[in-house]
């Protein structure tokens, strides 16, 4: 089994504030769903953070997972943390 699509789908809804000492946050909470197809049509989903700058990264990451075995999670991880580390490089470099 490979992976043959992943979607990220950002949501927002209301999250009532919270009052506490550390005062109120916002409206709404933003959150993502990620869906993952395999090329013999098993679905999963999942929920992770929806801001802007996770929503950047997960784009990044998206099409180079695609073709992987869903449940190689080191193979997952080793993919995702080279793909950070060079966006991390990249965006470090001077003119």
């Amino acid at each position: 089994m490979k992976l043959a699509a992943v979607k990220l789908t950002p949501i927002a809804f209301r999250d009532p504030p919270l009052l506490n000492a550390a005062g109120i946050h916002e409206p709404y909470a933003l959150r993502s769903i990620i869906e993952l197809e395999s090329d013999t049509g098993v679905i999963g989903l999942g929920e992770s953070y929806g801001d802007a700058a996770f929503l950047r990264l997960a784009q990044a990451l998206q099409a180079t997972l695609v073709g992987m075995d869903p449940f190689d999670l080191n193979g997952l991880r080793a993919r995702a943390a080279a793909m950070l580390r060079s966006l991390w490089s990249g965006s470090r470099k001077g003119p």
